[in-house]
C-alpha cells in the first residue's frame, strides 16, 4: 500500500524561529542589556538563514533514514543508491512510503506531524549545539529520540481484517437423491453419491468421513457438492459431512452395506 504525506519547510523554520525567540526574550529579561539574547534568537540574518537551512536539510535526511525500509524504488533511488524526497515545491516536501496493508492509515496523518516535529526538534538542538548552549541542548535531544520512537509505532501493524467470507450455517445432504437421515442401505458392489447444499453465497468447505473406511469409503465425486460412497465390505459405517469452519454445522447418517437389499 502507498501512502504520501507532506510536511511544509515555513512553518518548520518559523516555529524553530519562534522557539529561540522565546528563549532569548527570558534571558534578556533576566540580563538587562546583554548581546547574549540577541544572538540566541534565529532571526532574519543571512547567516541566521543559510544556518537554519542547512539544519533543515539535515534534519529531513535524518527523517529519511527512519524510512529506509519503506520507500518506493524509481529509477533513480536505484541508479545512485540515493534515497529522495519528492520535493514538489521549495516550500513542500512530500514522502512516499510503501508500506505493508495492514498499515493503520488513519496514522498517516500523525505520521506527518510527527515527522513535522522531529525535525523542527532537531533544528532546535542543532541551533543551541552550534552556540555551545549544551543545557538548553538536552532537552531537545531527549525530544528527538522520543520522536523517533513515535514516527516508529506509526508502522506498528494493525490487526487482521475480520473476514468478510461467508461460512456455511446449516447443510443437508442426499444420497442417491434421497434425504440423508436414519439408515441407507447399499449393496456391496454398488457405489452411491451424497450430495448436499448448505446456505447460499457461503463458502464450499464441506468434508465427509466414514466411521468405518473398511466398509464404506469416502472420495470426492466430479460432480461439485458431492462425495461417493464406495462399500469395501458389508456391514455397518455411520458417515458424518461436516463444515471445517465450526462444530455445529454437519450431518450424521448410517450405511448399511448388504450382499442384496432386504
Amino acid at each position: 500500500m502507498i501512502i504520501k504525506f507532506q510536511i511544509i519547510k515555513s512553518v518548520i523554520i518559523e516555529a524553530v524561529k519562534a522557539a529561540t525567540y522565546l528563549k532569548g526574550k527570558i534571558d534578556e529579561a533576566a540580563q538587562p542589556g546583554q548581546k547574549t539574547p540577541y544572538f540566541e534568537i534565529a532571526g532574519d540574518e543571512e547567516v541566521h538563514e543559510r544556518t537554519l537551512d542547512h539544519d533543515l536539510t539535515t534534519a529531513l535526511e535524518k527523517a529519511k533514514i527512519i524510512f529506509v525500509d519503506y520507500y518506493v524504488p524509481t529509477a533513480q533511488t536505484i541508479g545512485d543508491n540515493a534515497i529522495y524526497y519528492n520535493d514538489k515545491t521549495n516550500d513542500i516536501v512530500e514522502f512516499t512510503l510503501n508500506v505493508s496493508r495492514r498499515y493503520n492509515g488513519s496514522l498517516t496523518d500523525t505520521l506527518a506531524r510527527l515527522v513535522a516535529k522531529f525535525v523542527e526538534d532537531t533544528m532546535c538542538y542543532e541551533w543551541w549545539v552550534k552556540l555551545g548552549n549544551l543545557n538548553q541542548a538536552a532537552p531537545y535531544q531527549s525530544a528527538v529520540a522520543a520522536d523517533e520512537i513515535a514516527i516508529r509505532r506509526c508502522f506498528v501493524l494493525s490487526a487482521p481484517a475480520v473476514p468478510t467470507i461467508k461460512y456455511p450455517t446449516t447443510l443437508t445432504a442426499k444420497v442417491d437423491g434421497t434425504d440423508a437421515e436414519g439408515e441407507i442401505i447399499i449393496r456391496v458392489d454398488e457405489n452411491a453419491t451424497v450430495s448436499y447444499s448448505i446456505d447460499e453465497g457461503a463458502v464450499d468447505d464441506i468434508e465427509a468421513r466414514s466411521e468405518d473406511p473398511s466398509i464404506v469409503e469416502i472420495m470426492r465425486y466430479r460432480a461439485p457438492m458431492t462425495f461417493e460412497l464406495v462399500p469395501r465390505n458389508t456391514g455397518v459405517a455411520r458417515i458424518r459431512l461436516f463444515s471445517r469452519h465450526t462444530d455445529n454445522v454437519y450431518v450424521e447418517f448410517t450405511v448399511i452395506v448388504s450382499k442384496e437389499y432386504y
